[in-house]
């Protein structure tokens, strides 16, 4: 996501000159973070709880994802959670016996309860407010935000405390036999319609992202309002008034505590009898959203996209599901009894764990299907491209980006696979575009943290692109979630690395508004004027933020956004001035990549 601008001393097509490093700007791409709703369309002709224990039919295009999910002896029950549409939101969440589901149809809120054990229609109920009300799912309850005012309600829709909407983090949760109001760096609590003062947070300025809540006790997760990152996330104890550093991406509660799950230990802190385990983690692959029930975690695995158990005392894992749930994934909602409940594409699924087979962690590369060795080599002798991972990716590291050395080999195939389809898109005679004369071609380095230092900043990224010498480098960070799209957006990058710039695209700025000049500077923060978050869909010109940071960045972000995406996923055509960029674009590099015109990458465009 990050590309380093070098000096060029050839006015051709393709430059020659030795790449020097002393005295470059490092020029960096974006670093994303936050998380998005689901907003795919659910299967209409769903019943309230229809059985398949292996989808074949595409009842519609929500089912063409799901075809072919099975387990091993149980099976896979789907639940009807409401009428939407692809611009709807749909948020679930787990509490007690109940999966509570909130969505939107026909500018209406709707809180919908499923019983479990027995789920219907009934119970849902409507939230008194219109399309100018946003509104969130929480394990506490609803709530609902406007310019005007901020409304909380509990599970059954009781009206619990409405504010002015004068800050963002404002937050209620429930503390023993009452409520706690979060406002700023200061708790209250909340008593008969007022609030009176409880407590001041150690540190200004928090956000709550997520609560445990217990008879006796309530444990926080927040996050500082650091807005020029990184952020610090922590556990609060609001009995024992005390703070703990977390991951926040490895931070998850269960019945009893919570846990984190990092990649070299398991900690787990039951609430009830305040004691904490600590456990050696074996697990080899990349866990997603996960439960924790006392014994097992369950969790979406993220090297093969499928649902599994894992036994951190017996160092066994399980798995649930042989389907491989493709680009959406798996929200892990948690466990009840055997049955084990997860939302994918919008929809709400329950397990039924009976027959699982365990087998070690030790023999777990077998469940992963292919062969590292055998990608890697398709991906150097068909399309002249090198993977290089671990020590040998570090030689090729510039000296103000640190990268993690990283050889976890279920992760890595992993990666592969993400992007694989994609080199194979653009195909052969695309990359030997970058083995012309002397040059050696492209190498993709794969990592694990990748850190770039930049005027004196240390900053995150998903990716870097660069030229040095006679070899062009793709850097991905590993760990990122957006692979494909990190590895689209550095492919631009190399392609313009790989050309004359100021010739490749004459007259970009007859794209942008009229007189505009980008920041130049990744330590200026810019606004949200002309980007999809600060203007109406005709005025957009930019993504975001970042794409007003230079030219480069500007088209390494749309061209990721058409091309690094799936059809469902592109939204160019909603953004007239972006989607004239996007053509501008395809219309150049095909003139400098010719064998791209019978490759089907600018499909979204044209479709």
């Amino acid at each position: 996501m990050f590309f380093l601008k070098k000096i060029q001393k050839s006015n051709i097509k393709r430059t020659k000159a030795t790449v020097v490093l002393l005295g470059a700007a490092c020029i960096m791409t974006g670093i994303y973070a936050g998380c998005s709703l689901l907003k795919e369309p659910a299967d209409p002709n769903g019943s309230a709880a229809s059985s398949v224990p292996a989808v074949t039919e595409k009842e519609s295009n929500y089912m063409d994802y799901v075809a072919g999910i099975s387990v091993f002896d149980g099976n896979v029950s789907k639940y009807e959670t409401g009428p939407y549409n692809e611009n709807d939101i749909c948020e679930y969440i787990l509490a007690g016996k109940y999966v509570y589901n909130l969505f939107r149809s026909d500018e209406q809120y709707y809180l919908k309860r499923i019983d479990v054990a027995a789920p219907s229609r009934s119970g849902i109920a409507q939230i008194g407010c219109k399309k100018d009300y946003s509104c969130t799912l929480s394990a506490f309850g609803v709530r609902l935000e406007n310019e005007d005012d901020v409304i909380f309600y509990d599970l059954d829709m009781n009206e619990i405390w409405k504010v002015p909407n004068t800050k963002y983090y404002e937050a209620i949760v429930p503390y023993k036999d009452s409520y706690l109001y979060l406002e700023g760096d200061q708790l209250y609590i909340l008593k008969e319609g007022q609030k009176e003062p409880f407590r001041k947070l150690n540190l200004p300025d928090y956000g709550i992202l997520c609560q445990k809540v217990t008879s006796e006790n309530t444990i926080l997760a927040l996050t500082d309002n650091n807005m020029e990152g990184p952020y610090n996330f922590y556990v609060y104890d609001v009995n024992a008034d005390t703070y703990k550093t977390i991951n926040e991406m490895c931070f998850n509660y269960y019945e009893n505590g919570y846990f984190d799950a990092y990649p070299e230990k398991i900690r787990i802190r039951n609430l009830s009898d305040e004691k904490e385990q600590e456990f050696e983690n074996k697990y080899p692959g990349y866990i997603g959203t996960s439960y924790y029930d006392g014994q097992k975690i369950y969790f979406s695995d993220q090297t093969d996209l499928t649902i599994r158990t894992y036994d951190p005392v017996n160092k066994t894992i399980a798995t649930l599901t042989e389907h491989e749930f493709g680009k959406y994934g798996v929200n892990m909602l948690g466990v009840i009894g055997k049955e084990v409940f997860f939302v994918y594409a919008g929809q709400l699924y329950v397990v039924d764990t009976t027959g699982c087979t365990e087998i070690p962690v030790e023999e777990f590369n077998i469940i992963l299907h292919g062969n590292r060795d055998d990608l890697e080599r398709v991906i150097r002798d068909k399309y002249s491209i090198n993977i290089l991972t671990g020590d040998a990716a570090a030689k090729h590291i510039l000296r103000n980006v640190k990268c993690e050395p990283f050889n976890q080999e279920t992760r890595i195939l992993y990666t592969l696979k993400q992007i694989t389809p994609y080199i194979e898109r653009f195909g052969k005679e695309f990359f030997d575009e970058f083995r012309y004369g002397t040059s050696k071609g492209l190498y993709v380095l794969l990592t694990g943290h990748t850190e770039v230092t930049n005027d004196g900043a240390k900053i995150d990224a998903g990716g870097v692109a660069f030229r040095e010498g006679d070899k062009f480098y793709i850097i991905l960070n590993i760990n990122n979630e957006g692979l494909a799209k990190s590895f689209c957006h550095e492919l631009m990058h190399s392609m313009e690395q790989n050309s004359d710039a100021s010739k490749f695209f004459p007259d970009w700025n007859k794209y942008n508004p009229k007189g505009y000049k980008y920041a130049d500077s990744y330590a200026q923060t810019s606004d949200d004027k002309y980007t999809q978050w600060g203007s109406s869909p005709e005025d957009v010109y930019f993504y975001d933020q970042y794409s007003k940071t230079n030219a480069m960045e500007d088209r390494a972000r749309v061209f990721e956004n058409f091309v690094g995406v799936t059809k469902d996923e592109c939204r160019i055509h909603e953004y007239p001035k972006l989607k004239e960029k996007a053509k501008y674009i395809k219309e150049r590099i095909l003139k400098l990549y010719p064998s791209l015109k019978g490759s089907d990458i600018f499909k979204n465009l044209d479709g």
